[in-house]
């Protein structure tokens, strides 16, 4: 049963509401009610993906974007392609980089996440992984300063270390900034799904992930949804996530464009969400 993730995610929000100081953001040019951080932590089995009742989840495009950083993704089309429009927007309407030399025209999103790392780099974790090799070195970290100018927007959940001990696998994922209402359970069920997938390709028993959320805030315009929200019950969930069985080597993921609705199935969810609430993404 899942009825925990929710419970955390909507206490999450009364604290950003009952704790939160208001910020004025300079890129997007709008207050936000941020508190300095939340820390949640997901059950890496078939039982526990952090989806909500209250308001409709997206693991296809959740996972999609995942997929699309693995493969170095540089345009907002490719992700799009496989499942997650999240980054037309920000290569479109991000006004810093409309003016960058390095843009090379519409929907490019430049060197963002896995673009900023080397392919052999990525592979050679995979490979890693595949192998049950934990060299204490297992970790993909986005955030890279020199490219920062070549990309539309620098990395928000921003760093991935897994953790291998015996046959179990672990993962830690910070953020380094969380716009709680667009991003947060969206960034949960990648974190839950990057930990599946690398316990299917490891053939390992998934142990937990661990999402660490500094910045955490929720943009002012969102204030009027919430309060829609805030009427809405949770309900009871008995879901299954699995990763497909074809999935099994660093090269079912890396080596391909395979939309990302073909990695998982996702029993009992279908029908159970409320209604989507419109919370636009602030660019």
């Amino acid at each position: 049963m899942n009825l925990g993730y929710e419970e955390q995610y909507l206490e999450g929000l009364n604290q950003i509401l009952n704790k939160g100081k208001w910020v004025y953001n300079e890129r997007t040019k709008t207050r936000c009610l941020t508190i300095p951080r939340l820390v949640m932590e997901y059950k890496l089995d078939e039982k526990s993906a952090p989806l909500l009742t209250t308001r409709p989840s997206y693991p296809v495009s959740a996972l999609a974007e995942i997929l699309g950083y693995m493969r170095r993704y540089t345009w907002a089309t490719q992700f799009k392609e496989i499942g997650s429009g999240s980054w037309i927007k920000n290569s479109n309407e991000t006004s810093a980089w409309l003016g960058n030399p390095n843009r090379l025209g519409e929907n490019h999103v430049g060197d963002v996440y896995g673009a900023a790392l080397p392919k052999e780099y990525i592979k050679s974790i995979w490979d890693k992984i595949h192998t049950k090799t934990d060299d204490r070195g297992l970790k993909f970290d986005w955030w890279q300063p020199e490219k920062f100018d070549k990309g539309c927007l620098r990395p928000c959940l921003s760093d991935h270390n897994f953790i291998i001990t015996g046959d179990q696998l672990d993962l830690t994922s910070s953020q380094r900034s969380c716009d709680y209402l667009v991003g947060k359970n969206f960034n949960a069920i990648q974190v839950y799904g990057l930990g599946i997938l690398g316990c299917k390709v490891g053939g390992l028993e998934g142990g937990t992930a661990l999402h660490i959320m500094n910045n955490v805030h929720i943009y002012e315009p969102h204030l009027e949804g919430i309060e829609e929200l805030l009427t809405r019950k949770p309900t009871q969930l008995d879901t299954t996530f699995k990763i497909n069985d074809w999935v099994k080597t660093p090269d079912d993921i890396l080596g391909n464009d395979v939309h990302a609705r073909e990695y998982f199935t996702l029993e009992g969810y279908k029908g159970v969400p409320q209604p989507k609430i419109d919370f636009e993404m602030v660019a």
